[in-house]
């Protein structure tokens, strides 16, 4: 009914490509998120390995699923290869990324090593601060899909059940009438 009336321009849907725009952009979002926090826990994994921060990072470039965290994190690699400071190559790849989970975790990196404090208890401070965030944002979604189901429930498959179920009554009633 919605597509016929839609085909025949009596019915506009402007508002469904928004909607799906922004849902698409929040599902991308946690899932930039948990990409940050995994690629965290590969950097933290490689220090507690007694690996320094520049090994680390170069260990969770490589294993990183995420194409955004990964083409930043390989353009700190090739600054700091070139002469760069690993600090001034962090600081750099802020700016042209778009993914702020990441620019958050180059900026806490890059406090840690200015400050001269311990970098793995703040990293593994984000990476749990980051995971737990994604987490709430994931069961805000999952809360909202009942509430989404009940329309489609309601109109398309009660009326079939209900058709299902009372078909057979229907027939005895047919059949009652004839006689």
């Amino acid at each position: 009914l919605f597509f016929i009336l839609f085909y025949l321009n009596i019915a506009k849907f402007k508002f469904a490509k928004r909607n799906l725009t922004f849902k698409y952009f929040q599902t991308n979002q946690i899932i930039n998120q948990h990409a940050a926090a995994d690629f965290l826990d590969i950097i933290l994994l490689n220090l507690e390995s007694g690996k320094n921060i520049y090994q680390s990072f170069e260990k969770a470039a490589l294993f990183t699923l995420n194409e955004n965290i990964k083409k930043c994190a390989d353009e700190v690699l090739t600054r700091y290869s070139v002469g760069s400071t690993f600090s001034a190559s962090l600081q750099n790849s802020t700016y042209k990324s778009n993914n702020p989970f990441y620019n958050e975790m180059i900026e806490n990196m890059l406090l840690s090593i200015q400050l001269g404090t311990s970098l793995e208890k703040n990293l593994f401070e984000l990476s749990k601060n980051m995971r737990s965030q994604a987490n709430l944002k994931l069961e805000e979604v999952a809360t909202q899909a009942p509430v989404k189901m009940v329309f489609p429930l309601v109109f398309f498959i009660f009326p079939v059940i209900f058709i299902l179920l009372g078909s057979g009554s229907i027939q005895d009633l047919i059949r009652s009438l004839r006689f």
